[in-house]
């Protein structure tokens, strides 16, 4: 299926979100508005309407987004648009444009900007949480066991609930635990 690319600049409307979606990855949304100005018959320029567009920013698009943009900021958006329609509970139909996010960046035609590249680590923070939060479930599991259970045989469970190394798990099979 072909998808819609569009690039809007207007203004951010409200200050950034910060979400997480049911699997635990998290994103930044924000909504802008996007007026459209006409020269009149007089010469002078008018508002004409506007649009307003829902953004949603994933990864590190979406944390250096949730950093760097503020209410009332000139942007420019660039990603795959989407329109949802609904009906509400009064039975009148309600429809959204929603944006997801490829590039976003402040318009300089209203004013200077400084760029500052974001550290791999301040990104990653929270993968490297998770890691550290599985190295200790494993060296958890690797302390309540007799030994290594993925260097052999799958541990079996004695009557009393501890965990034992099956037969076959000898001391040439045993795998150092990383601190």
């Amino acid at each position: 299926m072909n998808e819609v690319e569009i690039t809007v600049a207007g203004r951010v409307v409200a200050d950034p979100e910060h979400r997480e979606t049911g699997q635990g990855r998290t994103f930044t949304t924000f909504r802008i508005a996007s007026t459209v100005r006409r020269r009149n018959r007089e010469g002078v320029f008018v508002d004409v309407s506007t649009s307003f567009y829902n953004v949603a920013a994933f990864r590190s698009l979406g944390m250096n987004s949730h950093g760097s943009l503020r209410k009332g900021d000139p942007v420019v958006v660039h990603g795959r648009l989407t329109i949802n329609s609904w009906q509400r509970a009064d039975d009148s139909w309600g429809s959204s444009a929603d944006i997801e996010a490829v590039s976003v960046g402040h318009d300089l035609t209203f004013g200077t900007t400084e760029y500052a590249k974001a550290s791999r680590g301040v990104v990653d923070s929270l993968a490297q949480e998770a890691g550290a939060h599985g190295l200790d479930r494993m060296t958890e599991r690797y302390e309540q066991a007799d030994g290594p259970a993925w260097a052999g045989a799958a541990p079996s469970t004695t009557a009393d609930g501890e965990a034992s190394a099956s037969e076959g798990d000898g001391e040439d099979a045993a795998v150092p635990v990383p601190a």
